[in-house]
């Protein structure tokens, strides 16, 4: 699998530029990282804002509670450890996965992200998967597009309040997966 780093840059006057640099060599170090090639492009999409995050009616930096209200009892709930992070619970459901972080008040989780596969959840602008990568573009305005092989990858960055972002993988012209996601440190 390709993986990539994905760099937004805010620019007084011009929007965002992000650069995507797509890894061939990866090892899990802080330092190590080899890059095949790179590609700049400037931000065209239209004012994504941290509001507009969320798949499923949840949205980013909702409680616990909150998705288990929207979403009802999960098939699955897993508890982990991640050093970047912290504690995270995982909350597993048919077609759909909500990462928490653990807040400043121990035991208490939000929502740092969500993935789904279903075309049973919708973005809040209600693109699903299943739609088309015309309908992405034309909700979300034209952006940044990479290719890996035949999948496409478009992505969305939020910079304010907090850096986030909404990525959809696009095979055979339509959504196979929406990422809805904090950057977190």
């Amino acid at each position: 699998m390709l993986r990539v780093i994905l760099l937004a840059l805010a620019q007084p006057n011009l929007g965002i530029a992000t650069f995507v640099i797509p890894l061939t060599s990866y090892t899990h170090s802080q330092v190590i990282a080899t890059t095949a090639n790179y590609q700049i492009s400037q931000n065209k999409s239209t004012k994504i804002t941290i509001e507009r995050l969320g798949i499923g009616g949840v949205k980013l930096s909702m409680s616990e509670a909150q998705v288990r209200k929207i979403l009802g009892k999960p098939v699955k709930v897993e508890n982990a450890f991640v050093p970047a992070i912290g504690k995270v619970r995982t909350l597993k459901y048919g077609g759909i996965t909500v990462d928490l972080a653990e807040d400043a008040q121990p035991g208490k989780f939000s929502v740092y992200q969500i993935k789904t596969t279903s075309s049973k959840y919708s973005t809040i602008d209600k693109v699903k998967v299943g739609d088309t990568q015309t309908k992405v573009i034309r909700t979300y305005g034209k952006n940044e597009i990479s290719q890996d092989g035949k999948v496409t990858n478009l992505n969305y960055i939020v910079e304010e309040p907090s850096p986030g972002g909404l990525n959809f993988t696009i095979q055979k012209g339509k959504v196979t997966e929406i990422f809805c996601f904090y950057l977190m440190n």
